[in-house]
């Protein structure tokens, strides 16, 4: 599987230098289980006054000469360290501190979203490295800047329709009451349908990679005709003027039908583009 697939995604609004920080961090691909805000301080009291302990420990050792002393003071000086460490908030934690909202971890998914976000990173990829793309032939679109906005909102809404699902599944294994499904029922109706709202924008996504590709092979095709001089040549070589006329009508049908492609491709890339959003105009 494509290492992109398992990338944190990242808020449009951040930073390169921020987002490449993100990114780079392999221990935000598996989010490790984090020690409550109560343990943590726990340990970090123990180690301060285990320190203080050494410390006092081992002002005795100096003035007494006494190595057992010494030696009790430096392990208390050691663990004092390891209390503090383990007190200290994780990697992942100081990042989502720092950077707050601002990226998601594909591990923090279910499979039904974790799902529809390889769809479409992958729909993403399509379009980004397609032929048409870089030689700048969907300007119209402004990809790359639409296409980041419309992965991290994918992204933020399955997010959140995770954590709502966990929560109606807790509700569900607890005692189901009449007044708990009348809570629940317009929940998960809302729920739904927001799913779908997602699922059809990932579509969407899917069907503006397929004409870009499609774009992209009527692209290749039309490169070909560059060779078509040497087989009008040919062609008046033997005096084929059916032939010759049979090649010009393929000429125009393909440049009509590259014409064509690419307004599909630009037309299913407008659909992706926010109501009110100038920038891809």
């Amino acid at each position: 599987m494509e290492d992109w697939i398992d990338e944190p995604i990242v808020d449009p609004i951040v930073s390169e230098l921020d987002r490449q920080k993100i990114i780079s961090m392999p221990v935000l691909l598996h989010r490790s289980s984090e020690l409550s805000s109560r343990t943590r301080r726990f340990f970090t009291i123990s180690g301060s006054i285990t320190g203080v302990i050494g410390a006092f420990l081992a002002g005795i050792a100096i003035q007494s000469d006494s190595q057992p002393v010494a030696f009790v003071s430096v392990l208390a000086f050691i663990i004092a360290g390891l209390f503090v460490n383990i007190g200290r908030p994780s990697l992942t934690a100081r990042l989502q501190h720092l950077y707050g909202d601002c990226y998601i971890i594909p591990a923090d998914l279910d499979d039904n979203a974790l799902g529809l976000i390889r769809r479409a990173r992958k729909a993403i990829e399509s379009v980004s490295a397609s032929r048409v793309n870089r030689l700048g032939l969907l300007d119209d679109i402004a990809n790359d800047v639409v296409l980041p906005e419309k992965l991290w909102d994918i992204a933020r809404l399955l997010h959140t329709q995770v954590a709502l699902r966990a929560e109606q599944d807790e509700a569900m294994s607890e005692v189901v009451t009449p007044e708990l499904m009348a809570v629940i029922a317009p929940q998960r109706e809302a729920l739904d349908r927001s799913i779908t709202s997602v699922t059809k924008q990932v579509v969407e996504l899917e069907d503006y990679a397929n004409r870009v590709q499609e774009a992209d092979a009527a692209l290749r095709a039309h490169e070909l005709l560059k060779s078509n001089d040497k087989y009008r040549d040919l062609l008046a070589q033997t005096d084929d003027a059916q032939g010759l006329l049979s090649l010009t009508e393929h000429v125009n049908v393909l440049e009509s039908t590259l014409a064509k492609n690419l307004r599909d491709a630009i037309n299913a890339g407008q659909i992706l583009v926010v109501p009110g959003d100038t920038t891809a105009v």
